[in-house]
């Protein structure tokens, strides 16, 4: 029950300062990424997601984004990470959930 009210919590919230460390080939991986977005939104809300899923790694780039999922419980809403800067080895990122769930 308490992780389904994380995903109602966080519904529609816009998470800012997420930051990774960048790879030689200058891409976030697919780890790091959901790691990062996991611990933003404990930070945020008070309590971990079951899971984040993200399709792979995304490009350090600014301007990249990338669509993953968030589970808590059994509902499951998309989320969106956007890359907003990228400074020597370290990228900031935004992540926004959407405010319906997807299941």
């Amino acid at each position: 029950m308490r992780t389904v009210t994380l995903a109602l919590c966080c519904a529609g919230l816009v998470l800012g300062g997420c930051s990774a460390n960048v790879e030689v080939n200058r891409q976030i991986a697919k780890a790091d990424l959901e790691k990062g977005i996991a611990d933003a939104l404990q930070q945020s809300v008070g309590q971990r997601p079951d899971s984040i899923t993200c399709p792979g790694p995304i490009n350090a780039k600014q301007g990249e984004q990338m669509r993953c999922e968030l589970a808590a419980g059994s509902t499951k809403y998309g989320l969106t990470a956007t890359i907003k800067s990228v400074d020597g080895s370290n990228a900031k990122y935004d992540v926004q959930v959407d405010p319906k769930p997807s299941s």
